[in-house]
């Protein structure tokens, strides 16, 4: 996806669009735009990644975000030094446990990181083994640039399912 900058005449961006400008102007080819505005296109790649992870637990835990932070935080530190302590991380979503296959517990977290520490994060994740006292598994089920692919879409519950595939955690 494109990201579309807003130039007024001095050259300053105004603002910064995604892709609605330009489905507007296919459904309205005579828009008219300001003199002062014009469209430029940046192909820079996004400055976001996006996870969802999968986290599995022989317990029913209360999974908050300030916890799940923490603990990735604590793992890239442990694991990545100050390099992996300077990596952006946000908890966007965390799903309610549910009880899965042979009684394990699991849950879907939504992560926001910085495009430039995705790998560092990626592999703190899957280093975490356990969580409020509890053994754990964590899981990247799949990775994007754009938000919405990792929602689950309500026509069609088998989109956006990833190519990562994991066997369930062995206790």
């Amino acid at each position: 996806m494109r990201n579309i900058r807003l130039i007024s005449d001095k050259g300053e961006v105004v603002t910064r669009f995604k892709l609605v400008i330009l489905n507007l102007m296919t459904y309205n080819p005579n828009m008219i735009l300001p003199k002062a505005v014009k469209l430029s296109f940046s192909k820079l790649p996004p400055n976001w990644s996006y996870l969802k992870v999968s986290v599995m637990t022989p317990v029913n835990l209360d999974i908050t975000d300030i916890e799940f932070k923490s603990a990735i935080m604590q793992s890239l530190q442990m694991h990545h030094g100050k390099v992996g302590s300077l990596s952006h991380v946000d908890v966007l979503k965390i799903t309610s446990m549910t009880k899965c296959h042979n009684d394990y517990y699991s849950c879907h977290v939504i992560l926001r990181v910085a495009r430039q520490h995705k790998q560092h994060v990626w592999s703190a994740l899957t280093l975490i083994n356990t969580f409020q006292g509890s053994r754990c598994a964590i899981n990247v089920v799949k990775e994007s640039p754009v938000l919405v692919s990792l929602l689950p879409s309500q026509t069609s519950p088998h989109i956006g399912h990833s190519r990562y595939r994991h066997q369930p955690a062995v206790f």
